[in-house]
C-alpha cells in the first residue's frame, strides 16, 4: 500500500479542467484515477435513500467510486483524500448516477420502503446487479427499458434463499431495520450480503450459524441483551453498525501509512510505590463501528475534549475497523496523545457473549487474530453470566495479553476480580463512572465521580493482602454524562478527588503494572 506522491497529483488537479455532474463543480480527476463521486444527500425521500444506497454499493463493489457527503470523520477522511491527490466531482442525489451508470445495472428490484420486502430487495440487488427501487419510483422515465429482476414485496424469504442464496457471501450478513434507508445498505450491497431483520428469535440464530462459523452481522437489534445473544448462540459475533455511511468506499480506502501491526507497548512504567493504588479509566462503546466512524471525533465528550491529554484515558476500539475503514483507525492513532490508549472492545473480533457461542475456543482463535491485526494485545470481554475465570480459551491465545472482563449488567459485577491463567490475568471491572437511575428516579451515588474516588479510597493501599487488591478498572460510560462534558468530562471531576497515592494510568500500563 504505497501512498503516491502528494505535490504533483494536487498541481495536476488545479491545472485540469473543472468537471460537473448533477449541477455540482470540482477538480477534474488525476490522471489514470478516476474521480470520487461525492454525493451530497439533502431532500432524499425514504426511496431515494434506498436507491442511492443500492446505487453506491454496486459501484463500490471493486473499489470507491461513490463517497456520501457526511459530518463527523468522513468529512476528515474526504478532506484528506483531495490533498492527497484524489479528485471528486460533486453529485446530487441518485438520479444523475442512474443515467450515467445504467450500462452497469441489470434490472430492477422492487421493494416497499418501511417494511421487511426492502431488506429482500436489498439482498437480492447484492446477488446481482439490480437496483434496489421502492415501488412508488418504479414508473419513472429514468428507469425505461431495466427489467424487474424480482419484485420482494411478493419474494418469500424460502424463495428468496432458493433462488439467491448460494450467491451471498458467507461469513457476514447485514441485520438493519426497513426504516433505516440510506445507512450500512451499501455495504451489502457491496460485499454480497443476506440482509434482514424482523424475524424470530429462532430464525436469526439459525441464519446467522446457516452462513457459517464466525459470522459478523452488521447493524443492530431492537432488544441489545437478546439480539447479542441470539447472534451468539448461532456462532457469530456482531458489528453495530446500523447508523453507519460509507463503509463500502471506505474498506477499499486503505490507511495513508502501512499499519505495523506489533502491538504497541509502551515504556515499562515506574515501579509500584508502597501503598500506591493504580486506576485506569476506560470508556465504553469502542466497538461501535457507526460511532466511530461519525461523530466521535469531533465531540467534546469524547476525542474532541478539552481535557483530551492531560490524564490517562483508554479508548474501546473495534479491531474489525482494520478491515472496513483503516483510515479511521489510521486517524486515531495519528491524532492520539501520549496519555491515549486503545484496547478491542467487546468481545474482540465481535460483539458477542462467550457464554452462549458454540465454539468458544473458536471465537477467541478469531478475536486472537483480530487483536494482532489491529495491534490490541488486551481484549474486552463481555459476558452474558461468568466471571473473569471463564476466559481460558481467550488467554490461551499468543496473540492476547491480558483481558478486561465485564459482565452485562452490571459492568462491574465481580468487583475487580483477577484470575489469571497462562500466566495472564482476567481483570474484573471495579468501579463504574455511570448515570444510572435508582428505582426512585435518583442517581446512583457510587457511580458518580465522588462515589468512585470514594471506592478507591477505600482500597487497602499498602494493607492490601494481595498486590492486584490496588488495582481497579474504572468502566466510563460512554453515554452519560452529556450535559456536563460527556466521559471526558466526568473523568476530569473524578481524578482531582482521587486519595493521595493514586496513580492514573492506561490500560496497557495497568496490565504490565499487575503481571509480575
Amino acid at each position: 500500500m504505497t501512498r503516491l506522491p502528494r505535490i504533483l497529483p494536487l498541481l495536476l488537479a488545479l491545472l485540469a479542467t473543472p468537471r460537473s455532474v448533477g449541477g455540482g463543480i470540482s477538480a477534474a480527476p488525476t490522471p489514470g484515477r478516476p474521480p470520487l463521486l461525492v454525493v451530497s444527500t439533502d431532500g432524499l425521500s425514504p426511496a431515494e435513500q434506498v436507491l442511492l444506497a443500492g446505487i453506491q454499493g454496486l459501484l463500490n463493489r471493486t473499489n470507491a467510486v461513490v463517497w456520501l457527503r457526511s459530518g463527523g470523520i468522513n468529512a476528515r477522511i474526504l478532506k484528506d483524500l483531495q490533498e492527497e491527490g484524489f479528485a471528486v466531482e460533486k453529485v446530487s442525489g441518485p438520479w444523475p448516477l442512474v443515467e450515467r451508470f445504467r450500462d452497469r445495472f441489470e434490472g430492477m428490484v422492487l421493494g416497499s420502503v418501511g417494511d421487511e420486502s426492502i431488506n429482500r430487495a436489498t439482498s437480492v440487488a447484492a446477488a446481482t446487479r439490480a437496483l434496489v427501487v421502492d415501488v412508488s419510483l418504479a414508473a419513472r422515465p429514468e428507469f425505461a427499458g431495466l427489467p424487474v429482476v424480482a419484485d420482494a414485496r411478493v419474494l418469500s424469504d424460502a424463495e428468496l434463499w432458493e433462488r439467491f442464496g448460494p450467491r451471498f457471501l458467507r461469513g457476514h450478513a447485514v441485520h438493519q431495520a426497513p426504516r433505516k434507508t440510506l445507512h450500512l445498505r451499501d455495504l451489502a450491497v457491496s460485499m454480497g450480503l443476506l440482509t434482514f431483520h424482523d424475524v424470530s428469535a429462532d430464525e436469526r440464530t439459525r441464519r446467522v450459524r446457516e452462513l457459517g462459523p464466525g459470522t459478523r452481522v452488521f447493524g443492530w437489534g431492537e432488544d441489545e441483551l437478546r439480539f447479542v445473544r441470539e447472534v451468539s448462540r448461532g456462532g457469530g459475533a456482531v458489528l453495530p453498525a446500523d447508523w453507519s455511511l460509507n463503509l463500502s468506499a471506505l474498506r477499499h480506502l486503505p490507511a495513508k501509512a502501512e499499519h505495523d501491526p506489533t502491538p504497541r507497548v509502551p515504556r515499562k512504567p515506574s515501579p509500584l510505590k508502597p501503598g500506591e493504588r493504580v486506576v485506569a479509566f476506560v470508556v465504553t462503546d469502542g466497538d461501535n463501528l457507526q460511532w466511530i466512524g461519525g461523530g466521535f471525533v469531533d465531540n467534546p465528550g469524547f476525542w474532541a475534549s478539552p481535557h483530551r491529554g492531560k490524564f490517562a484515558v483508554t479508548w474501546e476500539m473495534a479491531p474489525s475497523l482494520t478491515e472496513f475503514a483503516p483510515r479511521v483507525l489510521e486517524h486515531l492513532r495519528r491524532t492520539a496523545s501520549p496519555l491515549d490508549d486503545f484496547v478491542c472492545g467487546p468481545s474482540g473480533f465481535g460483539y458477542q457473549f462467550p457464554r452462549h457461542v458454540p465454539d468458544r475456543r473458536d471465537a477467541a482463535r478469531r478475536t486472537g487474530l483480530a487483536a494482532e491485526a489491529a495491534g490490541m494485545p488486551w481484549v474486552t470481554v463481555l459476558d452474558d453470566g461468568g466471571g473473569p475465570d471463564r476466559v481460558a480459551e481467550w488467554l490461551e491465545r499468543p496473540e492476547i495479553a491480558g483481558v478486561l472482563h465485564k459482565d452485562y449488567a452490571p459492568y462491574n459485577g465481580h468487583k475487580g476480580a483477577v484470575a489469571w491463567h497462562s500466566g495472564k490475568p482476567a481483570v474484573g471491572y471495579r468501579f463504574l463512572l455511570w448515570e444510572s437511575k435508582r428505582g426512585d428516579g435518583t442517581l446512583r451515588p457510587d457511580w458518580l465521580p465522588e462515589g468512585v474516588a470514594a471506592g478507591v479510597a477505600g482500597l487497602p493501599g499498602d494493607k492490601a493482602p494481595k498486590p492486584s487488591d490496588r488495582f481497579a478498572l474504572v468502566n466510563v460510560h460512554a453515554w452519560s454524562f452529556r450535559e456536563s462534558g460527556g466521559p471526558m468530562g466526568a473523568i476530569a471531576k473524578t481524578i482531582p478527588l482521587l486519595p493521595p497515592g493514586t496513580r492514573v494510568v492506561t490500560a496497557s500500563d495497568f496490565f504490565q503494572l499487575l503481571t509480575p
